[in-house]
């Protein structure tokens, strides 16, 4: 290839742009460039000869074209050209010359994506390999920018584009990764999601989970926990996987101290379930005046039942109020936590039930230099307003086969969760073939509140399983009941209500346990699914004994 003359001047009428030039860029919303050569030209004349390629009696401009028509324009019969020769080879054809020649050019990601691909041959139906390729993958980091366009990246993302020539989508993986919208690793974890036996694009054109991937909504493991649990639901005859914006309608969320809240004068409560700060065990924050870092147990237990009372007294005739509370030991001593309470809440005039035990499985065992065995159990206690407080026995179908179905969250799932939740299987698996007894075995780890990125981990959540039992035999079965937690924490009694069918009140004394227990409120209220918890209630069946209310169906 050799510039043949300087400043040569060609008939205008004898200067063609090529088919591979129209492809290769877009000459169509470049008016404002062109009025401005036209200005300048008129002007000044022509500065700059547009470089061309010999082709019989015609030239193929290779650079120079927005100048070309501006002259055109201008009405000009001739052009100053720097005409070359050049014959085409296997390392440099026509096309690879004009992009050469527009390196320095100021490019749309659509253009830099067509050099991309022809540099490459994407879309050449030749086979044979470039021999040349290193080369080529340099040119392309450079015209890409450089910074994080490194060979490995280059040649990802001609795999990215020969994927998407056979496998078209509405995704335009090659734009978006040019354009630094979506990174290459996201970008091939998206294709091989696709490329899983699993993808089925119907159910993605409902559901949109990979979509929400592409756009950074959450990150791979949670894809494909998404994928499973959309997946299963389809199966079952479930509806549609959505993605949850924050509502607060069968909830509300009080913000501060219980002791300093006023509640609600109409806030008539059903049954009260709560597992409130255990005496000097666990900092929940920065709050000086946190419960249960009292000088004495009295004082705690003190302080504990003004609060519980406060509760209490909007409870109806009806309702049952149930404290989950953990023992204290100090000096190898029990502080007998439990039994101080209970006895200071009758002293008051509560109605004492009974006495729950959650049987703790996996409990963290003791030191060695610990005289005791290891704790196995925590207390419930059970108390009531009223002798005539609502009571149903429980007694789970025998020919109900049970199932345990794994909660799908996963610690640092990036941005706000988009959960798909079914806990009415879980909620079978802590009923047995036989009358529920006061022994209550949950374990540690099921079904808990698992923090999302952004939020702040609590230091002792429980599970959600936890409440099933007493919220089932002590509160009516309509939409209109209410639960009530004075120490609401992550919101895991409010999921198991909402779920439950149940209106759900919380009041929790930090903010940065708000953002959490929003998020899973919202997600529960929006997982409640009528026909499954119908299908939960129809496989228990209240004691003929009950001496309850009569069940209230379930309202729509």
């Amino acid at each position: 290839m050799k510039k043949e003359d300087v400043n040569q001047k060609i008939n205008i009428k004898d200067v063609i742009v090529s088919d591979i030039t129209k492809t290769l860029y877009d000459y169509s919303n470049r008016e404002s460039e062109i009025n401005s050569l036209v200005e300048s030209i008129s002007t000044i004349g022509q500065q700059q000869p547009i470089t061309v390629l010999r082709d019989g009696s015609k030239y193929i401009v290779i650079d120079g074209v927005l100048r070309l028509f501006s002259m055109i324009r201008l009405n000009l019969n001739e052009i100053d050209s720097f005409v070359i020769d050049f014959v085409e080879s296997e390392e440099l054809s026509l096309s690879d010359l004009i992009i050469h020649h527009q390196i320095r050019k100021q490019k749309t990601n659509i253009e830099k994506l067509n050099e991309v691909k022809t540099l490459l041959r994407i879309d050449s139906q030749d086979k044979n390999p470039l021999r040349d390729k290193e080369k080529r993958v340099s040119l392309i980091s450079s015209l890409l920018g450089g910074k994080g366009w490194g060979r490995n990246n280059v040649f990802s993302l001609e795999n990215i584009l020969r994927w998407e020539k056979y496998n078209p989508s509405e995704y335009r993986f090659g734009e978006r990764v040019i354009s630094n919208e979506i990174t290459v690793n996201r970008t091939l974890e998206t294709i091989r999601l696709i490329e899983n036996l699993q993808f089925d694009k119907v159910k993605e054109d409902e559901s949109h989970i990979i979509e929400g991937f592409v756009n950074g909504k959450y990150p791979l493991e949670r894809t494909k926990s998404l994928i499973n649990s959309y997946d299963k639901k389809k199966k079952e005859g479930h509806t549609i996987i959505e993605l949850h914006p924050i509502e607060k309608r069968n909830f509300t969320i009080l913000q501060g101290n219980i002791e300093e809240i006023q509640l609600p004068d109409n806030l008539e409560i059903d049954t009260i379930f709560t597992s409130p700060p255990y005496y000097r065990l666990v900092r929940y924050g920065d709050d000086p005046n946190e419960l249960g870092w009292e000088k004495t147990p009295d004082l705690y237990v003190t302080r504990l039942s003004d609060i519980l009372m406060k509760g209490y007294e909007k409870l109806k005739n009806t309702g049952s109020m149930f404290v989950n509370l953990g023992e204290t030991y100090e000096d190898s001593e029990c502080l007998g936590i439990t039994e101080r309470l209970t006895v200071e809440l009758i002293r008051r005039g509560v109605r004492y039930v009974d006495r729950l035990i959650w049987n703790k499985i996996s409990n963290k065992p003791v030191p060695n230099n610990i005289k005791r065995l290891r704790p196995g159990y925590e207390t419930i206690l059970h108390f009531s307003k009223t002798r005539d407080y609502y009571f149903e026995k429980i007694k789970i179908k025998s020919d109900k086969s049970l199932k345990v179905t794994r909660g799908c969250r996963e610690k640092n799932s990036g941005k706000v969760s988009h959960h798909i939740q079914n806990n009415y299987d879980q909620f079978r698996s802590v009923l047995s073939d036989e009358s529920v007894s006061s022994v209550l075995t949950i374990q540690l780890n099921k079904n808990r509140t698992k923090h999302i990125e952004g939020e702040e981990e609590h230091p002792a959540t429980f599970s959600s399983n936890l409440p099933v039992i007493p919220l089932l035999i002590s509160t009516p079965k309509n939409r209109k009941s209410v639960v009530f937690d004075p120490f609401m924490g992550s919101g895991s009694c409010g999921v198991t209500s909402l779920l439950l069918g149940f209106k759900f009140v919380g009041v929790e004394l930090y903010e940065k346990n708000i953002q959490t227990s929003t998020r899973v409120l919202s997600e529960s209220q929006e997982s409640f699914d009528e026909d499954s918890l119908n299908s939960l209630l129809e496989d228990y069946n209240p004691s003929e004994d009950s001496d309850g209310l009569d069940e209230i169906p379930l309202a729509a």
